[in-house]
């Protein structure tokens, strides 16, 4: 099956990561479940349509339930290793300023914030340069 490449919002992104955990009832039948989750029930409700459209989320039960779809989990997952693979180019690029002679503790402390995602590959590489005498952006 080819995964549809849909760009995906944060918001769309963070939505299909809850449903993925769990299925969960419409933003009008139950607004507190997305309030506990630290979301905007009118931004979920704005951003459902689009999901709901491409076939990510369906609902169910009288339309009380919205639930991950196969396609919306494939979709998810191609996201999150696109962002994965980014990442990894990140710390395989900062390998070339760890071999220009980075000091060793500045340099393991802004890969270990690049893998994590917490920096972007410029910050890690300040950072590593500079010895740690900048904040690398954190």
């Amino acid at each position: 099956m080819l995964v549809p490449t849909v760009p995906l919002s944060p918001l769309q992104q963070r939505l299909l990561q809850e449903l993925d955990l769990c299925d969960l009832p419409a933003p009008e039948a139950a607004p507190e479940s997305y309030a506990s989750r630290d979301f905007d029930t009118d931004e979920v409700r704005d951003a459902l349509p689009a999901l709901l459209w491409a076939r990510l989320v369906e609902q169910q039960g009288d339309e009380a339930t919205l639930r991950l779809t196969p396609v919306g989990a494939a979709t998810l997952r191609a996201v999150e290793c696109d962002e994965l693979a980014a990442r990894l180019r990140a710390v395989a690029s900062f390998a070339d300023t760890v071999a220009q002679g980075a000091a060793a503790r500045p340099a393991g402390l802004a890969l270990k914030r690049l893998a994590e995602g917490t920096w972007t590959l410029e910050q890690a590489e300040t950072y590593a340069r500079d010895g740690g005498r900048t904040s690398g952006g954190s």
